[in-house]
Formats: C-alpha cells, sequence, structure tokens
C-alpha cells in the first residue's frame, strides 16, 4: 500500500509583469516527458507535481506529491484548485504490460479513473492527456479518424483511457486535449531501461558495446518525436481553444527503420555500429506511421528531425559523462 508523501514547496516566484499565471497538476511529472515539460512551465506557472517514485531534484523546485494514483483516496491530499492538469502518468511500456497486465490496469485505467473523478470535483478548465501510437496496431498513415487495433494491453489501456477523459465533456464543463504520442525520444531518457523507447535503446546499447540488438522485423517502421516537440505541443495545448475537446497524433512525419536509425546513431557518435537481429514477441508493434496535418492545422510542427535529434540526445548523454 503506497502512502501519501508531500515534499517541497509552493512556489510562487511570479512571474514577469502582466503574465497570465495559472495553476498546473503534472501527473508524472518526474518522468521523462513530465519532467521536461515541468521545467518548460515552472517560470511561467506554478507547477506541482505527482508521481509514485520520489525524485530529490523535483522536490527541491516544485510542489511534489508521492502516491500511486491507482488508489482513490490518497487524492484527497492533492490542491484542489488547478487550471489544467496534464495527465502524463502511466505504464508506459508495451512490453511490460505483457507480462504484467494487472499492473498495466492499475496505473492506466484504475488511475485514470480515478483522476477523471477527482477533476469532475475540483473543475480544472482543462485535461491534456498523453496518449499512444499503440492503439493503432500495426498500421500506415494513419490519421485521428483511423480505426484503432490495439496489439497489446498498453494499448488497450490508453484507448480505455481515452474515453475515460472524454467523459470529463459529457459529465462537465471541463475541457481536455488528447495527444497520442508516436515513439519518443530525447536528452535525460532513462537508458538503463531495455524495454521501452526504440532510440533510447539503441543507443544505450550502442555507447556500452558498440553493438545494437535489434527486437523483431529489420524492416519494422516506425515515426518518432522529439520530447522538446512533444513539450511544446502540449504547453499550447493549455490556452489554445481549438485544441478543446480534439485528439491529435504527435509524430514527426519521418518514416524510420532501425538501420535507418542505426546508421543516424553511428554518425552521431563518430564509429562503426554492429547490428545483431533478435527474433521478436508476441504483441510486438512492428509498423506504424501517422498523419501530423490535424495538429499542425494548430501551429505547431515538429522543430527537430531524426538526426538533429540524436545528435542532441547524445551530446547530452556525452556532456553528462564529461
Amino acid at each position: 500500500m503506497y502512502q501519501v508523501l508531500y515534499l517541497g514547496k509552493v512556489f510562487r516566484k511570479f512571474k514577469r509583469p502582466g503574465a497570465i499565471v495559472v495553476k498546473v497538476l503534472i501527473t508524472g511529472g518526474t518522468g521523462f516527458i513530465g519532467k521536461k515539460l515541468a521545467n518548460l512551465l515552472k517560470d511561467k506557472h506554478e507547477v506541482h507535481i505527482l508521481d509514485k517514485n520520489p525524485d530529490p531534484e523535483s522536490t527541491q523546485t516544485f510542489k511534489t506529491f508521492y502516491f500511486d494514483m491507482s488508489e482513490k483516496h490518497l487524492f484527497d491530499s492533492l490542491d484542489k484548485d488547478y487550471d489544467i492538469v496534464f495527465h502524463l502518468a502511466a505504464q508506459s511500456g508495451g512490453y511490460y504490460s505483457l507480462i504484467n497486465p494487472q499492473d498495466d490496469c492499475d496505473w492506466n485505467c484504475k488511475a485514470t479513473v480515478n483522476l477523471v473523478e477527482f477533476c469532475l470535483g475540483i473543475k480544472p478548465r482543462k485535461v491534456v492527456f498523453t496518449s499512444s501510437m499503440a492503439v493503432y496496431g500495426n498500421a500506415s498513415g494513419v490519421t485521428e479518424e483511423s480505426p484503432t487495433n490495439p496489439l497489446s494491453y498498453y494499448g488497450v489501456s490508453k484507448l480505455a483511457s481515452e474515453n475515460y477523459i472524454k467523459l470529463l465533456k459529457e459529465h462537465s464543463d471541463v475541457t481536455y486535449s488528447i495527444y497520442r504520442l508516436f515513439a519518443t525520444y530525447g536528452s535525460d531518457q532513462d537508458l538503463s531501461n531495455l524495454h521501452q523507447g526504440i532510440v533510447s535503446i539503441y543507443l544505450s546499447y550502442a555507447i556500452k558495446d558498440r553493438e545494437i540488438p535489434i527486437t523483431g522485423r529489420m524492416d519494422r517502421v516506425r515515426c518518432l518525436v522529439h520530447v522538446n516537440d512533444v513539450c511544446s505541443a502540449l504547453e499550447m495545448a493549455m490556452n489554445d481553444s481549438q485544441t478543446d475537446n480534439n485528439t491529435y497524433n504527435l509524430l514527426n512525419e519521418e518514416v524510420c527503420t532501425p538501420k535507418i536509425i542505426v546508421n543516424t546513431i553511428a554518425k552521431s557518435m563518430g564509429e562503426n555500429i554492429k547490428i545483431i537481429e533478435n527474433e521478436g514477441y508476441l504483441g510486438d508493434q512492428t509498423f506504424i506511421t501517422g498523419d501530423n496535418t490535424k495538429l499542425k492545422s494548430t501551429g505547431w510542427s515538429p522543430s527537430l528531425n531524426l538526426a538533429q535529434g540524436i545528435s542532441e540526445f547524445y551530446s547530452n548523454i556525452e556532456g553528462n559523462n564529461g
């Protein structure tokens, strides 16, 4: 059983004259994307973080709450006057979900239901939710209207969570934006997790061994997106009414194969990288490409292509190790 752990202070360094400051809650705020988003917003808004994994750096910077969101009663410890809620917390690995489907259901579906009920009570202006390309299954050029066909428990739980989030608008005046993230990568991603994040997995092996094991088909395809571009889209959603009650694909439309990614990593490192082919696993999403036209119509566009993004990622690793 998780206990509520509240740490940190209320930071009200407001902010610049004339700025509109809102109170923001980020679930999953110590994770890869959540931490980036929190740091992006911290000088403009009052940011609180909810996560089940304590992070000393976040505790020193933000008002932080640490508990398992599948425990409904623990939400009573949160503040009740948030303007914007970003729901990023999740079990986010397709492979893990196939091994531990109950955890996936608790940390995704049950946690999202509890968050929706919390938001129906406090009525923030908007909830912004990060879903996943996993809802589509294997498909090419998907738009937001394409059929959904998840292949993993993770994809199923993300699709269910989208529908829970949509009930906010049906049962209240709370608006939502849903972003279906494609494979997200970038600096500060966890290199020790070798089951999640195609770029971070490949980089981790390349740095350690100068060889990369490729799980599954060599002709598998992905569209990716850099974490900075994810965070810029999420920030836009805070005040852009055209994103209200809409669902978006969030990706760079470059089509990437394992060989393209490995060659780009090798070029950034200035090394020769060996490829080792391994068998895939049941439920693996072997090809998924998408269309970001709808999101680009809001004024968002990706700022980093694959070569730029991997260069940024590797340079950050080298800088931290130097």
